[in-house]
């Protein structure tokens, strides 16, 4: 008896369907049709997409008399999920104007020119985006201090 599998607007007649479930996560991965000769990939299922920052919150701070750069520790964004290959986007998203060292890489710096003094806080979000579009974000905090004359 043939089966009828519909992809997009066109119908189509196979003999068996394949369905794969991941093993841990009881979902479908996949599904195949037969075609009388061959399995044929009908449909994909790519597993959702997360996104974590380490660390969250980083402190980062200088001793000197004048304006100076305070440069963070590396922040990493770590995938979970969706389908490589990933892009990645950092932004500030609050605080005084600050750099991102490597706004398109999983791991990054930020940095601020502070006087003496001075201690400003900023957020930064991180998206990712997988190759088949699913996106996912993370926030990331961090505060710049130039402990001189303070």
């Amino acid at each position: 008896m043939p089966l009828k599998v519909i992809v997009g607007s066109e119908t189509k007649d196979v003999e068996a369907v394949r369905v794969y479930p991941a093993t841990t996560a009881k979902r479908v991965t996949r599904i195949e049709a037969w075609n009388g000769s061959a399995w044929k990939l009908v449909q994909s299922f790519a597993p959702p997409i997360s996104l974590s920052v380490s660390p969250q919150s980083s402190d980062a701070s200088v001793n000197s008399a004048s304006v100076a750069a305070v440069v963070t520790s590396n922040v990493t964004a770590t995938v979970v999920g969706g389908t490589a290959p990933y892009t990645y986007a950092w932004v500030q998203t609050s605080g005084p104007a600050a750099s991102i060292y490597s706004p398109t890489s999983a791991t990054t710096k930020f940095a601020m020119g502070l006087g003496p003094g001075s201690s400003e806080d900023a957020q930064f979000t991180c998206t990712v985006t997988d190759s088949n579009g699913q996106t996912a974000a993370a926030i990331a905090f961090a505060t710049f201090s130039n402990t001189s004359g303070a």
